[in-house]
């Protein structure tokens, strides 16, 4: 005989089984509330306040990669210097210092690149696809460790580059690394991974770690990236117009450094050397 308590019992236990556990719930950014219960990455923009360079090698070089150091003409092979003002890709273009803006929508964080005025789209608890289209900022899928933004990007364009460096009497004397610091061309699998997380409300750290192969022989860490918060007038984006202030460089033997020239005259040697 089925007591009355023991029915009771049993309502009870149906009841709580139908409520919700945490596995249950919908993952963290898949509605507008979540936004409320994310780490405030959104909140002004972000400057850097570390270099984009590491000041040391963080991992040895394969074979191929160490050629490609030897014949490396850093003028002519990094992109962003020439007049045509190509953007590098991930991880440079984010790591340059110019300031960074976070947005949301349900299930994609966005972040506003000042330098180049690019943006990233990233799928919150998405997938890759199967085979992602090459970028210059690669296809991007994140979820969250706690507090801790963990972002993995593959994808990336053949002519993405990794590091800037400086070779002596080559020029770049402002990026001061040595040739171990190596960047691009990289492998069809390259992996980027970033986990971006506050130190305090006003302090981001974004540490990032690059696995390829065919460039080193094991992961690449890089140093670790700090970004203060710019608040109110301060923290709204603004355009950036590559080749506008005069950006394009060229090496001066005299100094050796690399120097900066009028987008005119950039444009002007380079139409007299194609014409040779």
């Amino acid at each position: 005989m089925i007591t009355r308590k023991a029915l009771f019992a049993a309502a009870l236990c149906s009841a709580l089984l139908s409520i919700p556990t945490v596995s249950q719930a919908q993952p963290v950014g898949s509605s507008w509330s979540d936004v409320t219960k994310l780490p405030d990455f959104f909140t002004g923009n972000w400057q850097s306040i570390t270099s984009f360079l590491d000041s040391q090698p963080k991992a040895p070089l394969t074979p191929a990669a160490k050629a490609y150091a030897d014949a490396f003409k850093p003028i002519e092979d990094i992109p962003f210097a020439g007049a045509g003002c190509k953007t590098p890709g991930m991880p440079i273009i984010q790591r340059l210092g110019s300031p960074l803006k976070f947005f949301y929508e349900p299930g994609m964080i966005a972040i506003y690149i000042e330098a180049s005025s690019m943006t990233r789209f990233i799928r919150v608890n998405g997938t890759h696809p199967e085979s992602p289209n090459p970028s210059y900022l690669g296809d991007s899928i994140a979820h969250f460790e706690g507090d801790t933004l963990v972002v993995e990007s593959i994808g990336f364009a053949d002519d993405t580059l990794t590091q800037y460096t400086n070779f002596p009497g080559k020029g770049m004397g402002g990026f001061v690394l040595p040739p171990e610091s190596i960047f691009g061309p990289h492998g069809p699998n390259m992996r980027m991974v970033e986990r971006m997380r506050l130190l305090d409300p006003d302090t981001l750290e974004i540490q990032l770690t690059i696995y390829d192969d065919t460039i080193w022989t094991e992961p690449y860490v890089a140093n670790r990236q700090i970004f203060k918060r710019n608040r109110g007038e301060k923290g709204i984006p603004v355009e950036w117009v590559c080749g506008s202030t005069a950006d394009p460089l060229e090496f001066d033997p005299g100094t050796n450094r690399s120097i900066i020239q009028d987008p005119a005259e950039v444009l002007k040697k380079l139409k007299e050397k194609d014409a040779r």
